[in-house]
C-alpha cells in the first residue's frame, strides 16, 4: 500500500477544530488505499501510536516573553497591567503596537518553533528508508507548508499543500507590508507544490489566480458520524441556543440574536425563563459588556473552553445551533469546520450575519438550517422556532440525510486520495487500484435526525 506523509500541527489529542480534518484524513485515507503516517508536534497522548511521529516544538512567543522577564504563560496585557478594549474589535494603541511586534517577531509564523524540529524527523524518515510516496501538508498553521517544501526536497515525491484557512489571500490579515513580504514567501515555498487543495469553490479560486499554473481543488471540511455514537439525544427542557466556537475580534458578532431577543423578551412574545443561550470556547472581554447593554446576563451563559466531547453533547442536546457569519462582506468563500461538526449534532442550525456565501449555499443544500441576514429574518425564525417549542416541547429538525451524508469524513478523505493519485503518477495509482479492490469499505451512514419529522 502507498504510503502519505500527513504533516500537520493540529492533530488529538489536542481539542482544537484544527486537529478534526487531519484525524478524520489520517482514519480515513487507508479505506481508500492509501496507508498515513502523521508528523505532529508532541503532546500528551494516552498511548503510543506507530502511525504518529511527534517532534519537540519550541514556542517563540514564550522564548521573546522570558527574554524580557515575563511569564511565557500568562498575556502581555495581564502582567503589565493593560486594560483590554470592552468594543469588538477595537484595541488600544499599545494592543496594536503589541500586535504589531508580535506578528515581526513570529514571522512567517507563529509555530515557526517546530520547524527544524519536523525537518529533522522528515531526514531521519529519509535516513530509515521509510518509504514515502506522497506528502500532504495542512495549515493554519503556515509552518506546515514550509515544512512540506522541505520535506519534498528530501524525500522527492510529490507534495499536496491543504489550506483551511487561505495563507497570503486570507481576508483578516491586517498588517499590509507583512502582508506583501507574506505573499512573496508564499509564491516561492508553493512553487514546489504538485496540487493545491482547500476548502471551498471560492477560495479554489482565489488560490487559482494566485497560483495559476497548480492544480487547485475544492474539498470541504466534514464530520466523523462515530464522534456522536456515544452522545446523548435528549433534548434540553429549556429554549436553548448554543454556539460552539471563537468570535475572532467582533469578526463573528452576536449583537443582532441580542437585539432580537430583547425585543422578543419585552413584547413579551418570548419568555426570558424559558430560554438560554450558551456560548463555548474562548470568549473576548467585549462579549460581556454587550450583554450588559441588552440586561441578558440572566439569559446568556459563558461557559468558556470545554473538551471537545463535552462540546459536541451541549450541540446534541440543543433546540438550536448557532452560527455567526464573517463581518467582512467581502468574504464568501469561509467554510467553518463548526458547520460539519453541526451536522453530526443533527439540530436546526441558525446563521446570522455574514455575506451570502458558501454557508448559505450548504444550509440551503442540506436543509439543515437558515442563514439569516436581516433583523426580520432572526426575528422569524426565533418566533416560529420558540412557538413550536412551546406546542410540543421541542423544535423538529429537518436536515436532509442523503446530502449531509456527502459531507463525511469518509467523502472527505475519498477526494482527497483521489488527489494524490492523481500527483502521484500510474505507478502508484494501480497499486492504489489494487488495495481498493480487496479493502474498500462501506460509507457510514449519516446521523440519524433527532425529533420526528411533521413536514
Amino acid at each position: 500500500m502507498p504510503r502519505v506523509l500527513l504533516i500537520t500541527f493540529c492533530y488529538p489529542p489536542t481539542q482544537v477544530i484544527g486537529s478534526v480534518r487531519p484525524a478524520g484524513l489520517a482514519k480515513f485515507l487507508p479505506e481508500f488505499g492509501w496507508e498515513t503516517v502523521v508528523l505532529t508536534p508532541k503532546v500528551k497522548r494516552t498511548a503510543s501510536d506507530p502511525a504518529v511521529i511527534e517532534t519537540e516544538y519550541r514556542d517563540v512567543v514564550d522564548a521573546w516573553k522570558a527574554r524580557f522577564g515575563l511569564d511565557g504563560k500568562r498575556s502581555v496585557h495581564q502582567q503589565l497591567g493593560l486594560p483590554v478594549s470592552s468594543q469588538p474589535g477595537g484595541g488600544h494603541f499599545y494592543t496594536r503596537i503589541l500586535d504589531v511586534a508580535k506578528s515581526v517577531v513570529t514571522y512567517p509564523d507563529e509555530t515557526k518553533g517546530w520547524i527544524p524540529f519536523a525537518v529533522e524527523a522528515v531526514e531521519e524518515i529519509a535516513k530509515r528508508g521509510l518509504k514515502i510516496d506522497a506528502i500532504v501538508t495542512t495549515s493554519p498553521p503556515i509552518a506546515s507548508h514550509l515544512i512540506g517544501a522541505k520535506a519534498r526536497k528530501i524525500l522527492g515525491c510529490p507534495w499536496v499543500a491543504d489550506f483551511r484557512d487561505l495563507w497570503s489571500q486570507n481576508l483578516s490579515n491586517s498588517y499590509p507590508v507583512l502582508d506583501a513580504i507574506q505573499i512573496g514567501l508564499e509564491k516561492r515555498t508553493l512553487k514546489q507544490a504538485d496540487a493545491l487543495v482547500t476548502v471551498s469553490e471560492p477560495w479554489a479560486a482565489r488560490l487559482q489566480k494566485s497560483h495559476p499554473r497548480k492544480q487547485v481543488f475544492a474539498i470541504t471540511n466534514g464530520f466523523d458520524p462515530e464522534h456522536f455514537a456515544s452522545v446523548s439525544r435528549q433534548l434540553t427542557e429549556k429554549f436553548t441556543i448554543t454556539y460552539a466556537g471563537l468570535l475572532y475580534q467582533g469578526r463573528r458578532d452576536p449583537r443582532l440574536l441580542f437585539e432580537v431577543l430583547r425585543e422578543l423578551f419585552d413584547e413579551k412574545i418570548m419568555t426570558p425563563d424559558d430560554v438560554r443561550v450558551r456560548f463555548y470556547g474562548r470568549i473576548e472581554s467585549w462579549v460581556t459588556t454587550l450583554l450588559r447593554e441588552y440586561h441578558l446576563e440572566d439569559v446568556v451563559g459563558i461557559h468558556g473552553v470545554v473538551t471537545r466531547n463535552e462540546a459536541l453533547q451541549r450541540q446534541a442536546e440543543s433546540q438550536i445551533l448557532l452560527m455567526l457569519g464573517w463581518s467582512d462582506p467581502r468574504e464568501t468563500g469561509q467554510h467553518s469546520g463548526k458547520l460539519f461538526e453541526y451536522f453530526g449534532a443533527a439540530r436546526p442550525i441558525l446563521a446570522i450575519g455574514g455575506s451570502r456565501s458558501v454557508l448559505t449555499d450548504t444550509l440551503r443544500e442540506t436543509a439543515a438550517g437558515t442563514h439569516a441576514f436581516s433583523k426580520a429574518e432572526v426575528r422569524t425564525f426565533l418566533m416560529e422556532a420558540y412557538g413550536e417549542f412551546k406546542s410540543r416541547g421541542a423544535v423538529s429538525y429537518y436536515g436532509d440525510e442523503a446530502a449531509i451524508g456527502k459531507y463525511t469524513h469518509f467523502q472527505m478523505a475519498r477526494r482527497f486520495a483521489e488527489v494524490l493519485n492523481r500527483v502521484s503518477g500510474p505507478a502508484v495509482g494501480a497499486e492504489v487500484r489494487m488495495v481498493q479492490d480487496e479493502t474498500i469499505a462501506v460509507p457510514l451512514a449519516p446521523v440519524a435526525p433527532a425529533g420526528p419529522k411533521t413536514r
